[in-house]
Protein backbone atom coordinates (compact mmCIF):
# COMPACT_ATOMS: atom_id res chain seq x y z
CA UNK A 1 0.00 0.00 0.00
CA UNK A 2 2.50 2.53 0.96
CA UNK A 3 4.70 1.77 -1.91
CA UNK A 4 1.83 2.55 -4.52
CA UNK A 5 0.93 5.53 -2.75
CA UNK A 6 4.73 6.79 -3.43
CA UNK A 7 4.27 5.96 -7.06
CA UNK A 8 1.28 7.35 -7.48
CA UNK A 9 2.98 10.53 -5.48
CA UNK A 10 5.72 10.42 -7.90
CA UNK A 11 3.46 10.63 -10.72
CA UNK A 12 1.53 13.09 -10.11
CA UNK A 13 5.01 15.42 -8.95
CA UNK A 14 6.10 14.47 -12.47
CA UNK A 15 2.78 15.43 -13.89
CA UNK A 16 2.73 19.14 -12.31
CA UNK A 17 6.52 19.47 -13.24
CA UNK A 18 5.67 19.53 -17.23
CA UNK A 19 2.08 21.21 -16.11
CA UNK A 20 5.21 24.29 -14.72
CA UNK A 21 7.59 23.58 -17.25
CA UNK A 22 5.68 24.60 -20.08
CA UNK A 23 2.11 25.23 -21.36
CA UNK A 24 0.93 21.61 -23.32
CA UNK A 25 -1.34 22.85 -26.13
CA UNK A 26 -2.99 20.29 -28.93
CA UNK A 27 -2.84 22.08 -32.30
CA UNK A 28 -6.08 21.39 -34.13
CA UNK A 29 -7.57 23.22 -37.07
CA UNK A 30 -10.66 24.81 -34.53
CA UNK A 31 -10.63 25.67 -32.21
CA UNK A 32 -7.11 25.28 -30.33
CA UNK A 33 -7.55 23.28 -27.12
CA UNK A 34 -5.00 23.65 -24.31
CA UNK A 35 -3.86 20.88 -22.54
CA UNK A 36 -2.47 22.28 -19.38
CA UNK A 37 -5.63 23.12 -17.90
CA UNK A 38 -6.96 19.95 -18.61
CA UNK A 39 -4.13 17.93 -17.01
CA UNK A 40 -4.35 20.24 -14.33
CA UNK A 41 -8.40 19.31 -13.73
CA UNK A 42 -7.10 15.71 -13.88
CA UNK A 43 -4.15 15.53 -11.29
CA UNK A 44 -6.40 17.71 -9.28
CA UNK A 45 -10.37 18.64 -9.90
CA UNK A 46 -11.12 22.19 -10.05
CA UNK A 47 -7.77 23.62 -11.32
CA UNK A 48 -8.27 23.40 -14.78
CA UNK A 49 -10.96 25.67 -14.12
CA UNK A 50 -9.56 28.41 -11.80
CA UNK A 51 -7.51 28.55 -14.45
CA UNK A 52 -9.28 29.64 -17.10
CA UNK A 53 -10.68 31.80 -14.68
CA UNK A 54 -14.07 30.07 -14.25
CA UNK A 55 -13.69 30.30 -10.24
CA UNK A 56 -17.58 29.19 -9.66
CA UNK A 57 -17.11 25.97 -11.37
CA UNK A 58 -13.39 25.22 -10.02
CA UNK A 59 -15.04 25.92 -6.48
CA UNK A 60 -17.38 22.97 -7.19
CA UNK A 61 -15.39 20.67 -8.25
CA UNK A 62 -12.63 21.44 -5.39
CA UNK A 63 -15.31 21.17 -2.82
CA UNK A 64 -16.78 17.93 -4.29
CA UNK A 65 -12.99 16.57 -4.36
CA UNK A 66 -12.78 17.72 -0.36
CA UNK A 67 -15.71 16.22 0.59
CA UNK A 68 -15.04 12.70 -1.32
CA UNK A 69 -11.41 12.44 0.32
CA UNK A 70 -12.80 13.42 3.50
CA UNK A 71 -15.26 10.93 3.34
CA UNK A 72 -13.50 8.22 2.14
CA UNK A 73 -10.70 8.55 4.94
CA UNK A 74 -13.07 8.70 7.29
CA UNK A 75 -15.28 5.53 5.78
CA UNK A 76 -11.88 3.58 5.88
CA UNK A 77 -10.65 4.68 9.77
CA UNK A 78 -14.23 3.66 11.01
CA UNK A 79 -13.88 -0.23 9.23
CA UNK A 80 -10.44 -0.12 11.29
CA UNK A 81 -12.34 1.09 14.48
CA UNK A 82 -14.68 -1.76 14.00
CA UNK A 83 -12.00 -4.37 13.11
CA UNK A 84 -9.98 -3.48 15.99
CA UNK A 85 -13.35 -3.71 18.21
CA UNK A 86 -14.71 -6.97 16.44
CA UNK A 87 -11.18 -9.01 17.34
CA UNK A 88 -10.63 -7.64 20.67
CA UNK A 89 -14.47 -9.05 21.75
CA UNK A 90 -13.58 -12.07 19.96
CA UNK A 91 -10.28 -12.64 21.80
CA UNK A 92 -12.29 -11.91 25.16
CA UNK A 93 -15.38 -13.89 24.29
CA UNK A 94 -14.06 -16.74 22.37
CA UNK A 95 -10.71 -17.21 23.13
CA UNK A 96 -9.60 -16.18 19.50
CA UNK A 97 -5.88 -15.87 19.37
CA UNK A 98 -5.88 -12.43 16.51
CA UNK A 99 -2.43 -12.80 15.16
CA UNK A 100 -2.88 -14.28 11.41
CA UNK A 101 -6.12 -14.73 11.33
CA UNK A 102 -7.69 -13.31 7.63
CA UNK A 103 -10.98 -12.52 6.91
CA UNK A 104 -12.41 -15.99 5.89
CA UNK A 105 -12.07 -16.68 9.51
CA UNK A 106 -13.67 -13.86 10.92
CA UNK A 107 -16.51 -14.74 8.76
CA UNK A 108 -16.57 -18.30 9.92
CA UNK A 109 -15.92 -17.50 13.52
CA UNK A 110 -19.57 -15.29 12.91
CA UNK A 111 -21.59 -18.09 11.78
CA UNK A 112 -20.50 -21.32 13.64
CA UNK A 113 -20.37 -21.02 17.48
CA UNK A 114 -17.43 -23.12 17.43
CA UNK A 115 -14.47 -24.61 15.91
CA UNK A 116 -15.63 -28.06 16.52
CA UNK A 117 -19.10 -27.43 15.27
CA UNK A 118 -17.16 -25.66 12.00
CA UNK A 119 -15.66 -28.97 11.14
CA UNK A 120 -18.17 -31.19 11.94
CA UNK A 121 -20.47 -29.60 9.18
CA UNK A 122 -18.45 -29.38 6.83
CA UNK A 123 -17.17 -33.37 7.03
CA UNK A 124 -20.59 -33.68 5.95
CA UNK A 125 -19.95 -31.53 3.19
CA UNK A 126 -16.87 -33.82 2.05
CA UNK A 127 -15.13 -29.85 2.12
CA UNK A 128 -11.67 -31.58 3.48
CA UNK A 129 -10.34 -28.09 1.94
CA UNK A 130 -12.08 -26.09 4.86
CA UNK A 131 -11.92 -28.76 7.30
CA UNK A 132 -7.45 -28.79 6.79
CA UNK A 133 -7.60 -24.85 7.57
CA UNK A 134 -8.57 -25.25 10.80
CA UNK A 135 -6.98 -28.27 11.88
CA UNK A 136 -4.33 -26.18 13.88
CA UNK A 137 -5.33 -25.36 17.60
CA UNK A 138 -4.54 -21.59 17.15
CA UNK A 139 -7.46 -21.23 14.79
CA UNK A 140 -9.71 -22.35 17.38
CA UNK A 141 -12.92 -20.67 18.88
CA UNK A 142 -15.69 -21.21 21.35
CA UNK A 143 -18.45 -18.72 22.08
CA UNK A 144 -19.40 -21.03 24.69
CA UNK A 145 -22.68 -21.34 23.71
CA UNK A 146 -23.49 -17.66 23.71
CA UNK A 147 -25.73 -16.82 20.35
CA UNK A 148 -25.82 -13.11 22.16
CA UNK A 149 -22.18 -12.68 21.44
CA UNK A 150 -21.62 -14.56 18.51
CA UNK A 151 -24.19 -12.15 16.66
CA UNK A 152 -22.66 -9.05 18.60
CA UNK A 153 -19.64 -9.97 16.62
CA UNK A 154 -20.92 -10.50 13.73
CA UNK A 155 -23.04 -6.97 13.61
CA UNK A 156 -19.51 -5.70 14.77
CA UNK A 157 -17.72 -7.25 11.72
CA UNK A 158 -20.32 -6.44 9.22
CA UNK A 159 -20.49 -2.93 10.42
CA UNK A 160 -16.60 -3.16 9.07
CA UNK A 161 -17.04 -4.64 5.73
CA UNK A 162 -19.82 -1.82 5.08
CA UNK A 163 -17.76 1.41 5.91
CA UNK A 164 -14.32 -0.59 3.88
CA UNK A 165 -17.09 -0.67 0.83
CA UNK A 166 -18.27 2.88 1.59
CA UNK A 167 -14.57 3.82 1.19
CA UNK A 168 -14.09 1.98 -1.66
CA UNK A 169 -17.19 3.49 -3.27
CA UNK A 170 -16.07 7.09 -2.32
CA UNK A 171 -12.51 6.29 -4.24
CA UNK A 172 -14.79 5.32 -7.62
CA UNK A 173 -16.46 9.06 -7.15
CA UNK A 174 -12.64 10.53 -6.41
CA UNK A 175 -11.64 8.96 -9.76
CA UNK A 176 -14.82 10.16 -11.35
CA UNK A 177 -14.58 13.75 -10.23
CA UNK A 178 -11.15 13.84 -11.90
CA UNK A 179 -12.18 12.50 -15.27
CA UNK A 180 -15.18 14.62 -15.39
CA UNK A 181 -13.61 18.03 -14.36
CA UNK A 182 -11.10 17.20 -17.03
CA UNK A 183 -14.10 17.03 -19.26
CA UNK A 184 -15.53 19.86 -18.14
CA UNK A 185 -12.39 21.67 -19.01
CA UNK A 186 -12.53 20.34 -22.31
CA UNK A 187 -16.17 21.93 -23.33
CA UNK A 188 -15.20 25.47 -21.47
CA UNK A 189 -12.44 26.02 -24.09
CA UNK A 190 -14.88 24.49 -26.31
CA UNK A 191 -18.32 25.83 -25.60
CA UNK A 192 -20.09 26.56 -28.82
CA UNK A 193 -19.89 23.08 -30.72
CA UNK A 194 -21.91 22.08 -33.92
CA UNK A 195 -24.71 21.07 -31.96
CA UNK A 196 -24.76 23.83 -29.10
CA UNK A 197 -23.15 24.50 -25.44
CA UNK A 198 -22.85 21.10 -23.60
CA UNK A 199 -21.92 21.53 -20.45
CA UNK A 200 -21.21 19.01 -17.06
CA UNK A 201 -22.08 20.68 -13.49
CA UNK A 202 -21.25 18.94 -10.52
CA UNK A 203 -23.80 19.12 -7.48
CA UNK A 204 -22.81 17.76 -3.65
CA UNK A 205 -25.48 17.89 -1.26
CA UNK A 206 -23.96 18.01 1.86
CA UNK A 207 -27.00 16.59 4.17
CA UNK A 208 -27.62 13.65 2.09
CA UNK A 209 -24.03 13.63 0.97
CA UNK A 210 -24.86 12.64 -2.29
CA UNK A 211 -22.97 13.71 -5.38
CA UNK A 212 -24.39 14.22 -8.97
CA UNK A 213 -23.53 14.97 -12.10
CA UNK A 214 -25.80 17.40 -14.42
CA UNK A 215 -25.00 17.03 -18.65
CA UNK A 216 -26.42 20.53 -19.78
CA UNK A 217 -27.12 20.17 -23.78
CA UNK A 218 -28.08 23.65 -25.07
CA UNK A 219 -29.32 24.10 -28.69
Amino acid sequence: MVQTLSKITLIIIFILQVIVAQDLVLEKNTPKVKLAPIIKSLVIPGTGEFSLGNKTRGRVFSLVESALWITTIGSFLMSNIDQREFQVFASEHANVFVSGKDREFWVDIGNYDTREVFIQEHLRFRDNDAVERYKNIEWDWDWKGSTSQRESFESMRISSDRWALAGKFFIGGIVLNHIVSAIDVLYLQNRFLSTGKITFVPRYDPVTTNLTYSLIVQF
